[in-house]
């Protein structure tokens, strides 16, 4: 099983990565962190779902984000890290496009919605799940 965690900043409201099993789940936390946060998953999500080959369509194949680059081809939905990084062969989390839209509402509703202290995301048997929980904190 692979993961990440996120702790919310109680100062701020948002969260930010704070730890990953890889490369590839730590590149998702810092896109729900940093990209997406809690006031842009309806524009992840309207890019996922757009019909790119329509001529009117205000979306393209690929969408370079402030943490994130990402990429659509052949109904999937590629994460890479900054893409100016020079690496022939850049570290990428590949995710369905279906499983990338049910990771951005499962995140709009467990994550913003209730804004719990601490998020682990899993990646097990191929399905990504979304844990919260409200731990108290010490004070460092």
């Amino acid at each position: 099983m692979n993961s990440t965690k996120l702790l919310l900043d109680i100062n701020y409201g948002n969260y930010s990565c704070k730890g990953a099993s890889n490369i590839e789940m730590n590149i998702l936390g810092n896109f729900l962190a940093i990209d997406v946060g809690c006031l842009y998953v309806t524009s992840y999500k309207e890019w996922a779902l757009a019909d790119k080959e329509d001529p009117n369509s205000q979306f393209i194949y690929s969408y370079s984000a402030d943490a994130t680059y990402l990429e659509e081809e052949n109904n999937y939905i590629y994460l890479e890290e900054d893409i100016s990084s020079g690496e022939e062969t850049p570290p990428r989390l590949k995710i369905t496009k279906k499983q990338f839209v049910q990771l951005l509402d499962d995140w709009q509703e467990l994550v913003c919605k209730t804004k719990p202290k601490e998020v682990i995301i899993k990646h097990e048997h191929g399905h990504f799940f979304i844990e919260t929980s409200d731990v108290k904190w010490e004070k460092q």
